[in-house]
């Protein structure tokens, strides 16, 4: 659903609750100006003093790198015998500069403007926010700048540090634990993981020299980006992109942990590190997950007991064949049984499964057009065959099939059963997360490189949709 969609249904039972002045409430139905009023964004204001912090020691490490090269050149010219300005004004071989220096700018409109631009559907990167702040008005307005407004290396610089010092992490992580102490997520028993990818501004195999020669040497090459990989979604589809997990509850429809991978990465060989994640920054909610649904590319005995070792959960996920084949039957009535386990009678319909019998390891089948307990709207079968198949009892035959037989089927969770599909439904949910964290939090392309630059898009735009729900369910900040 598009955000100003959302902005209109929502106006009406936010125009009587907080108090929105008046000069805003002509403008609610733009997606970015309910969040800038109502969404609490003191909960950021100890990571706005590691911000300032990690400000300061990057502009002094720079200052004083400027110095030492000016240092050097003192130096090479004393060698040569030359005097230099700084031997003819001072004794010292740096320059003194002011400990004052300028006010930076404020934290709390650059965090604002950096993720209310999501909600504007275009492409975030430090260029488009710095655009959207000079360009509208309303928008800055929103954000909270005031008199001159910053220039495009400030807001280079805001992004460079929250990168690098991993605050855009933080930041996604306090909203999380936030929502959850406001009631809008709640602890589930439940988990939904899936990945998508993030298209990158890079070339894939592309290399370059980090030693600064300029003439030609024998140093050795570094990847552009060592993090992106081809992705492809099909025979005729790939991209070039990162590899990016995503683990959220199956009811609170919001994404709660991630995990960047190399764009080639295996889909199964996420699930363990994105889960070693999730508990170790949400160990209260770890403890009561008891399941963790999941894509059949991620069943294997492999992730079944990773799932078991991280949260002792179980891993709910469809059957992979891998390379199984539909295997002929001589069992009386029975044509086959598929590649998924299932036995096919001989009139052509998939026999529903009754049970197991544990002790006797078997899973118990029943005939899904006789029995009343299995029967299937629309299935007939023939009489001759229901006498060749069931001997023409009434509620047809019931099959028994050994675990050793179909040893790709879970027997603790088995994929045929009502139980499974009713709880596997949810497993959706994160389909449209992710659709929505592309097509409006503007998750689809990154334009930085690195792997610490693909976390930070990521979690700007968890972000960004965490803000939207509360910001719905609160009063304006003050």
């Amino acid at each position: 659903m598009a955000l100003s969609s959302i902005s209109r249904q929502t106006q009406s039972c936010l125009l009587p609750l907080p108090l929105i002045s008046r000069q805003w409430e002509q403008y609610l139905d733009v997606p970015f100006v309910i969040p800038a009023l109502t969404f609490p964004w003191d909960i950021f204001r100890d990571i706005e003093q590691e911000y300032y912090q990690h400000l300061y020691d990057s502009l002094r490490e720079k200052r004083m790198n400027r110095s030492d090269r000016g240092a050097s050149v003192t130096d090479s010219a004393l060698d040569l015998g030359l005097a230099t300005p700084t031997e003819q004004t001072s004794d010292t071989s740096t320059v003194r500069r002011s400990r004052s220096g300028r006010k930076p700018h404020d934290f709390m409109p650059m965090m604002r403007s950096f993720e209310l631009a999501r909600l504007l559907y275009v492409e975030s990167m430090a260029e488009s926010v710095y655009l959207q702040v000079r360009s509208n008005p309303l928008f800055a307005e929103a954000c909270g700048f005031t008199g001159k407004l910053p220039s495009y290396r400030s807001f280079a610089r805001f992004d460079e540090i929250m990168t690098n010092f991993g605050l855009w992490d933080k930041a996604r992580r306090r909203v999380v634990e936030f929502n959850l102490n406001q009631g809008v997520l709640e602890a589930e028993d439940t988990l939904v993981a899936d990945t998508t990818h993030v298209e990158a501004e890079a070339t894939y195999g592309k290399q370059m020299k980090i030693c600064g020669h300029k003439e030609d040497c024998d140093c050795a090459m570094v990847p552009t980006d060592g993090n992106v990989g081809i992705v492809r979604k099909s025979n005729a589809v790939s991209y070039i992109g990162h590899k990016v997990s995503l683990l959220s509850g199956a009811k609170g429809q919001l994404p709660l942990t991630r995990e960047v991978c190399k764009g080639g990465e295996y889909d199964a060989f996420t699930l363990l590190p994105t889960l070693e994640r999730f508990k170790s920054e949400f160990e209260e909610l770890a403890q009561a997950v008891q399941y963790v649904l999941a894509d059949g590319i991620y069943q294997s005995p492999r992730n079944q007991q990773t799932t078991k070792d991280v949260l002792g959960a179980k891993l709910v996920a469809p059957i992979n064949p891998g390379g199984r084949q539909d295997k002929p039957s001589d069992i009386r009535g029975m044509d086959m049984i598929d590649r998924y386990g299932v036995p096919h009678c001989i009139a052509g319909h998939k026999m529903a499964l009754k049970g197991c019998d544990l002790k006797k390891q078997q899973y118990i089948f029943t005939c899904p057009v006789h029995n009343p307990q299995a029967t299937q709207a629309g299935l007939v079968c023939p009489h001759h065959k229901h006498i060749e198949c069931c001997g023409g009892v009434t509620q047809g035959r019931v099959l028994r099939v050994d675990f050793s037989t179909t040893p790709q089927v879970d027997p603790e969770f088995p994929r045929h059963s009502r139980t499974f599909h009713t709880l596997y439904d949810a497993r959706t949910g994160i389909e449209r997360i992710i659709g929505m964290l592309k097509d409006g939090y503007s998750l689809r392309r990154v334009h930085k490189r690195g792997r610490k630059a693909v976390e930070a898009h990521v979690d700007q735009a968890i972000l960004c949709m965490h803000v939207w729900p509360t910001a719905l369910t609160l009063k304006p900040a003050q």
